[in-house]
């Protein structure tokens, strides 16, 4: 195989990224409309791929085999990316969650459930919601209002998070018995509290959502940039998770993924006391 550039090798990496995405889509997601579209998007980066490297079966072609025989597999995947090809490549479990490995919401944190929600959130908040935002997502002025709506109510949790990762920290590390107890007391309260508004929060923006592929697959104008392709910033923006995909394809994946963060944690349907 002839030698490539860095640059021209950095694009057909980019490419091949992209492939190995949507290959996982097509085989994990429920939707039958994403994995059409998906799969038109994947014959479209093939073809690109075959102007590239004209030599090979493009529309065959094993992503792995091509980056270790371009001399690729030397590039560190980030943590993430880690998480999600194992997800891509295991398309039995079919878990959008699998994708990305459960982190302690503090050091100290035992708790399942917040240690689950916390996860889930920031990873709503970094990798997910940067797609659906202003910068990307041309929505009008109604949904444009509510989801403004929603990313506040999404930044209090995050707040949240915080304020409870400390008091955990605070009562595992406080040495006086009557103290300990006044920060356990507070801890218990402050995790019902966490869990129950941030399972609030993923509902409203799972509805929130809901709402708008509804009106993507009757064809309304609420997402008047559907098919535009997401190009992230490096400078600006801290994760490129959802770059390649169009926004109509984004909406639906984190509606998907706000659906099983619900599920997954399977909270009563009672609100907690103040």
């Amino acid at each position: 195989m002839s030698a490539y550039t860095n640059e021209q090798l950095k694009e057909i990496d980019k490419i091949l990224k992209f492939i190995k995405q949507m290959e996982g889509i097509v085989r994990t997601s429920p939707s039958r409309e994403q994995v059409e579209r998906v799969r038109k998007e994947l014959k479209k980066f093939r073809e690109k791929l075959k102007e590239m490297i004209p030599g090979i079966d493009a529309m065959t072609v094993n992503v792995d085999e091509l980056r270790t025989k371009l001399g690729l597999t030397a590039v560190i995947p980030t943590v993430q990316e880690t998480a999600a090809a194992k997800s891509q490549d295991d398309g039995e479990s079919g878990d959008i969650l699998d994708r990305f490995p459960i982190q302690k919401a503090s050091p100290h944190c035992t708790d399942p459930d917040v240690n689950l929600m916390a996860t889930m959130l920031l990873v709503l908040q970094k990798d997910y919601w940067p797609a659906i935002s202003e910068q990307h997502c041309k929505l009008d002025f109604s949904c444009a209002n509510e989801r403004d709506a929603i990313r506040v109510l999404l930044e209090n949790a995050v707040r949240s998070l915080k304020v409870l990762a400390e008091t955990i920290e605070e009562y595992a590390t406080a040495d006086k018995q009557d103290f300990r107890e006044q920060l356990l007391k507070m801890k218990n309260k402050q995790t019902r509290i966490f869990l129950f508004e941030t399972n609030d929060v993923m509902k409203g923006v799972r509805e929130f959502l809901k709402k708008l592929v509804d009106d993507l697959d009757h064809g309304g104008g609420a997402v008047m940039n559907r098919d535009e392709v997401i190009k992230t910033n490096s400078r600006f923006e801290e994760s490129n998770y959802l770059e390649g995909r169009t926004i109509a394809d984004a909406i639906r994946e984190v509606e998907y993924f706000t659906s099983k963060v619900i599920e997954r944690l399977n909270l009563p349907q009672f609100k907690v006391k103040p």
